[in-house]
């Protein structure tokens, strides 16, 4: 039993080394694609760093200085609605206000539409600025009523009904802080001449037709389309003209 136990511990402990050591070596090749999209930016060769660049993101790998580049790279090679999609990404991942003005600046020259800095977005800014904090106080308020469920459960020997309420509550709203705090449902127009339709259908009349660029909000999904908020009303877009805004 004890050497069935040893070579279970041995097993273990090399599926740890095994995993650590693939983490190390998957953070080394990301360095390296970093370090080559760089030094291809320096080199002013932007359509092949923006390639690595691109391949860095598709592995759910960036930094907030590779976004800002990549906006750059589009901006300069006149793709108006990628530049904005990067800047916008950029924006979510340093909460740098500066991005807001620029995309405003971008938006008047353009005539794009949904940039209007909201009472909403200054919010989720400030919100964004404190999420840290946030999340440590909530964890530490979900410590504390562990704590006192246990007390009062083990030690006083009664059932804690109320406490228990009132941790699931934070604890629901721990989950949706960590997995939806600061996040809006927007897409960015990718695609000129995007129809915009009353209705999820390629029969229902056109609202309007517009350019890349613009930023909409998404509010549901049936089918192929998307219903948006366009012009204060309910609205229609194929879900391969867009592009949602998220990391």
């Amino acid at each position: 039993m004890k050497t069935m136990q040893r070579s279970g511990s041995k097993f273990l402990n090399l599926i740890v080394i095994l995993f650590f050591f693939s983490l190390e070596a998957h953070a080394q090749v990301y360095a390296h694609r970093l370090a080559v999209a760089d030094s291809l930016f320096r080199s002013k060769r932007y359509v092949e760093s923006f390639e690595q660049y691109e391949n860095v993101l598709k592995q759910k790998q960036y930094t907030p200085a590779m976004l800002l580049k990549m906006a750059y790279i589009q901006e300069g090679s006149n793709h108006i609605g990628k530049a904005m999609y990067y800047l916008n990404l950029y924006f979510i991942a340093s909460n740098d206000k500066s991005a807001l003005v620029k995309m405003e600046q971008m938006a008047a020259k353009f005539n794009l539409k949904g940039y209007d800095a909201t009472d909403t977005d200054w919010f989720l800014t400030f919100y964004r600025d404190y999420y840290q904090q946030l999340t440590v106080g909530l964890a530490t308020v979900l410590i504390f009523f562990i704590s006192l469920i246990f007390y009062t459960k083990v030690k006083l020997k009664r059932r804690p009904i109320a406490t228990s309420i009132f941790f699931l509550v934070f604890l629901a709203a721990f989950f949706i802080h960590i997995n939806f705090g600061g996040s809006r449902n927007q897409a960015i127009v990718l695609q000129s001449n995007t129809y915009v339709m009353e209705g999820p259908s390629a029969g229902a009349p056109v609202a309007d037709v517009i350019d890349e660029g613009n930023r909409v909000a998404i509010q549901g999904a049936t089918d192929v389309w998307l219903k948006i908020n366009w012009n204060g009303n309910e609205a229609y877009v194929k879900n391969n003209t867009v592009e949602p805004v998220h990391l």
